[in-house]
């Protein structure tokens, strides 16, 4: 299963390299990225429950709170939100996977080619008394 979980995330940092986006709320660094999930092998996507297909993605978030000393730690957080089309504004259930050194949080979505969405997300460090809400849109392309 470890095995697995390391070739989802590697996959989903390697689809995303340059999608990958980050934003500093005071001493934390929320990464999100968002991988269509047919970048991922179909023994892999089972493994975790994600659903594989053209019009289905995966937002990945990753929070590491910046320590004195220059290095970061991951952080377990709580991390709810919405995505809206213009349409349709529908929740986000977040997963985590937690490896110790590097905690994600993913959620699956569906769109539609060309599609632009956006994306309010909360997102609560356990070692913090406060939220921080993130927003972001994106253009996102099936491959169809």
């Amino acid at each position: 299963m470890r095995v697995a979980l390391s070739i989802l995330l590697s996959l989903c940092l390697l689809g995303t390299a340059q999608a990958e986006q980050k934003q500093r709320f005071g001493n934390y660094d929320v990464h999100y990225s968002i991988v269509n999930t047919t970048f991922l092998k179909p023994d892999v996507a089972k493994a975790y429950g994600i659903t594989r297909g053209d019009d289905r993605f995966i937002l990945n978030i990753s929070v590491r709170e910046l320590q004195a000393d220059g290095s970061d730690v991951a952080r377990k957080s709580e991390v709810s939100g919405t995505v809206f089309n213009l349409i349709h504004r529908k929740s986000l259930d977040f997963q985590e996977i937690d490896e110790r050194d590097a905690i994600y949080y993913i959620a699956q979505f569906t769109a539609d080619n060309k599609e632009m969405l956006d994306f309010t997300l909360s997102i609560k460090p356990d070692s913090s008394a406060r939220s921080y809400k993130l927003q972001f849109n994106k253009k996102l392309y099936t491959g169809k």
